[in-house]
């Protein structure tokens, strides 16, 4: 739970991950977050991918936005599998 009343709340997807781990946000905090990648990391989104390695990310636009990302590829590929509100890709 991203609940920072100040600045940005910074996630990290973790270096290691299996097929089918999942990963669950929510905004609660004003400081918004972001979710950012390890070097060869990619999300999926719909028809929209993230810029592969450290410099793709998703990330909030209000408040309470919220993601679940289900892991596609052992330590690379993420899948947004649920979103509610909007957000930025990068």
């Amino acid at each position: 739970i991203a609940n920072n009343t100040s600045s940005l709340v910074n996630i990290l997807l973790p270096l290691t991950s299996s097929i089918g781990d999942i990963i669950k946000i929510s905004g609660k905090g004003i400081g918004l977050w972001k979710l950012n990648q390890n070097i060869s990391g990619t999300i999926h989104f719909g028809n929209q991918d993230t810029t592969t390695g450290t410099g793709g990310s998703i990330a909030s636009i209000l408040r309470y936005d919220s993601i679940e990302l289900l892991c596609i590829v052992a330590n690379n590929e993420w899948n947004i599998i649920s979103s509610v509100g909007n957000l930025t890709i990068t």
